[in-house]
């Protein structure tokens, strides 16, 4: 921890003080609210720098401390973008850091933590130098920022499922008629009666014929065929789906203590409390 730059600012009020510490940790910063006890020694300030700040927290301000590394500057600018007190003090200017840095842009003339820890509150300047003004805003200027949170409805491809198309060999038995002709062997018998040769005589003995026979046989054989053509393809249809969430607006309260009358923009007034004086003014927009 002492090797890193500490950057503190010192905000009005706890408001400011929360919404600029949200923005830090949210860019990775090591943030806290200070609770006083250890203001007085935080490492890379002076005694006279830490007094300014113990003096403001015991005011009642809100002080929010950084451990910032090498991104003092733009820690820096967090807090004046959140309305931290502007402080210029040349004893820490480059190192240590606090919201005293003029920051990106800032102002060139530079003070001792005296002179900012004598300032009265009517004197003191808050966020960025404004060049124009020629100084930073006063409390009075201080202008509340009401912020909200928008959503919005972002679209990925991502893998639904996934569609098989698969052959599959099936097996069924078929029919198939078929003629076939076989040859078969018809015996006629003719009673003769007629004299012999004399050479028909000498010649007998046994004798055997023999007559081949055919027929036909069946055999089935196979022939592939293409019978069917299936195309695969993807197209893509739309739907429409209704995304639900949540979303946080802020809206400005003006509270009046007393019998105090209350003018200006202050949008639609609704009285809160009953006879103790409290009114408070909501502008929701």
């Amino acid at each position: 921890m002492a090797n890193k730059e500490t950057v503190v600012g010192v905000f009005m009020d706890e408001d400011h003080a929360q919404r600029a510490l949200e923005t830090l940790k949210s860019q990775g910063y090591n943030a806290r609210m200070a609770d006083g006890s250890n203001l007085s020694n935080l490492p890379g300030l002076s005694s006279d720098e830490a007094q300014v700040y113990v003096g403001r927290y015991n005011e009642g301000n809100s002080v929010v401390v950084v451990n910032a590394g090498n991104r003092g500057e733009d820690a820096l600018d967090v807090l004046l973008d959140a309305g931290a007190e502007y402080m210029n003090l040349h004893t820490s200017q480059g190192k240590g850091g606090q919201s005293g840095q003029s920051g990106k842009g800032g102002q060139s003339g530079e003070y001792d933590a005296n002179y900012y820890r004598n300032l009265q509150s009517n004197q003191r300047q808050y966020g960025r130098y404004d060049e124009n003004l020629g100084r930073a805003r006063n409390a009075e200027e201080m202008k509340v920022q009401l912020r909200e949170e928008t959503l919005t409805a972002t679209k990925q491809n991502v893998q639904a499922g996934e569609v098989e198309v698969r052959k599959v060999v099936h097996e069924k038995e078929q029919q198939v008629p078929v003629n076939l002709t076989r040859e078969q062997v018809v015996i006629e018998r003719t009673a003769v009666d007629r004299p012999a040769d004399a050479g028909e005589i000498g010649d007998m003995q046994d004798e055997v014929i023999r007559v081949p026979v055919y027929e036909e046989q069946a055999q089935l054989q196979k022939q592939a065929r293409v019978t069917e053509e299936v195309s695969i393809g993807k197209e893509a249809v739309q739907e429409q789906q209704t995304l639900s969430g949540t979303f946080r607006h802020e809206h400005a309260e003006v509270v009046n203590s007393g019998d105090v009358q209350v003018t200006g923009d202050a949008g639609t007034t609704t009285e809160r409390s009953g006879g103790s004086g409290m009114k408070a003014y909501d502008t929701d927009r």
